[in-house]
């Protein structure tokens, strides 16, 4: 009989295969490890520079080049040759570069109205010796803007008392004190409009104006009763603020997007958190802040009308960013389209440009090549109809082609990598993205609506939160009516002290929609200050318009 072979082959094979699982699945856990912490790098890279790099997202065009290689992007077209201007390489006149056809002078700077003072007139010595022997053929000037330092004063209203000569049983005779003109206060409407602009518009906190107020005036006002002037002037614009309510009621595109914002939360010792949601009319351009304590589309209620016989019945499409809110909203309310967002879509690429710059490069020139088309028709003020035209001819091919450059790395990349949520966030919004191009109301992007949220989040740095949750409808107010303002290029405080001086408590509804900013936008500007010298800069975008539909 044969012996045994020492060795089993069978236990060896099988001592094999199972070495060769174990390493196959070190393998991928260690893969997916290496995922895991690239993806984690991305994010403390992105963190980074949030924090300590720059906030803008704009590259100029040459950047591309520095920074993608011509591997990605070609070689760069040869610049053209220099022209001479002349003899000797002299520009003609009127063929001076663009620097010095922009350059203004000192006196251009200056407002058009701006009140001009003689300080004193100056006269040569040897004139003044012999004025005879002199005949004066022109004067120069030597101009310096100077400023007169505001002062507070009291405005007294004087109300004689007479009592008749001829009874002297009947009481005094005094005429009736006038209403005042903050019902509540004692500060002029001019007062009040200044604290308002200082704290919504240029983002002054209560305690800040307080120790202004002690400091360059010498007027102590504590910050409560400053706090109690602005609430009494909210109460007195509540008709105002709803009368823009109406004015955006009445629109058929919004754009709509929300921020939060702390407020103190009494009992329970910390901050709460609350949310503005901010609406823009696309075509109209008002602008609607509104108090919330939650973020869900039940928000969005009472703006839009939903349950009201006489809401919004106008309204066909919504402008916002890839919150599941407004597709809550958009499932519930059928007739209601979504648009989406091309800066949030361009936002995800131009963070995951390190990761992969050889995808993103031409991602993110043709975006670029989209927001020119749109740069030019905003130059233009092309009318929506032609806007449309313009779109579908120039926009959709440049559109179509992005889409292409996106689906083709729908599969290269891990999909929690900031790539791969770039790719599937893009695609996930490209059928509502696609609206505008078919829509010459809509806009390309959200960023006009996020510039009207941007006071509120200027002055959430300085004022941290606001008192209470009821808080949050006072600045909603104010919020609104210098979002209009600033929509309409009026001066704030000059608005507002205007309102301020026409409300009374017994205003009607219709009386206060005459005082909205888009009422008053006409008066206001015949009294603000005009800049000088104005004119539009030429547009580079107009030297290669879009090709005409």
């Amino acid at each position: 009989m044969a012996a045994e072979h020492p060795h089993d082959y069978q236990k060896l094979i099988e001592r094999q295969e199972s070495v060769e699982a174990a390493l196959s699945l070190q393998g991928e856990v260690l893969a997916a490890a290496k995922r895991e912490i690239e993806r984690k790098d991305q994010i403390i890279a992105e963190l980074q520079r949030r924090l300590f790099g720059s906030k803008s997202e704009r590259i100029d065009p040459s950047q591309y080049q520095l920074e993608f290689g011509e591997e990605v992007m070609g070689k760069p077209e040869p610049l053209p040759p220099i022209q001479d201007g002349g003899e000797g390489g002299q520009e003609e006149e009127g063929e001076k570069g663009g620097a010095a056809r922009s350059r203004r002078k000192k006196g251009e700077l200056f407002p058009r109205n701006l009140p001009v003072i003689v300080d004193r007139i100056l006269v040569p010595g040897e004139v003044e010796s012999d004025p005879g022997a002199w005949i004066e053929i022109g004067e120069e000037y030597h101009d310096k803007l100077e400023v007169v330092k505001a002062a507070i004063y009291i405005q007294r209203i004087v109300r004689k008392k007479y009592k008749c000569k001829d009874d002297r049983s009947r009481p005094p005779l005094i005429a009736p004190a006038p209403e005042p003109g903050v019902p509540g206060t004692m500060a002029g409407p001019a007062l009040i409009a200044m604290i308002v602009a200082d704290k919504y518009a240029d983002h002054l906190p209560h305690y800040r104006q307080a120790d202004r107020f002690l400091r360059r005036f010498g007027v102590e006002l504590s910050r409560q009763t400053i706090n109690v002037w602005t609430h009494s002037a909210a109460e007195l614009l509540a008709p105002v603020y709803a009368a823009v309510k109406l004015e955006l009621q009445q629109a058929r595109v919004l754009q709509i997007d929300e921020t939060p914002m702390d407020y103190l939360s009494p009992g329970l010792g910390r901050t709460a958190q609350g949310y503005f949601w901010f609406y823009r009319d696309a075509e109209t351009g008002t602008v609607y802040c509104d108090w919330q304590l939650g973020r869900g589309h039940q928000c969005m209620f009472d703006i839009l009308g939903i349950g009201d016989p006489a809401g919004m019945l106008l309204l066909e499409t919504i402008q916002c960013d890839g919150y599941s809110a407004y597709e809550a909203l958009s499932n519930r309310l059928a007739d209601i389209k979504l648009a989406a967002c091309l800066a949030h879509i361009r936002r995800k690429f131009f963070e995951s440009r390190e990761q992969a710059p050889a995808v993103t490069g031409p991602i993110l020139e043709l975006i670029a090549e989209l927001y020119r088309i749109e740069r030019w028709l905003r130059y233009t003020g092309a009318p929506p109809d032609c806007r449309e035209l313009v779109r579908r001819a120039s926009s959709l091919p440049v559109a179509d082609t992005l889409k292409e450059h996106i689906l083709k790395e729908r599969a290269a990349h891990f999909p929690k990598s900031k790539l791969g949520e770039a790719v599937a966030y893009a695609l996930n919004q490209w059928e509502q993205f696609e609206r505008y191009l078919y829509d010459g109301r809509l806009e390309i992007d959200n960023n006009l609506i996020e510039n009207a949220i941007r006071p509120a989040k200027l002055g959430l740095k300085n004022y941290l939160f606001i008192g209470n949750a009821e808080a949050g409808v006072t600045s909603a107010l104010f919020y609104t009516l210098l979002g209009n303002c600033k929509a309409l290029g009026i001066d704030p405080e000059l608005y507002l002290a205007e309102a301020l001086d026409r409300m009374t408590l017994r205003t009607t509804p219709e009386e206060a929609a005459e005082l909205t900013p888009a009422k008053l936008a006409g008066l206001i500007r015949s009294r603000q200050p005009v800049p000088r010298g104005r004119e539009a800069d030429d547009d580079p975008t107009a030297e290669a318009a879009p090709a005409a539909a």
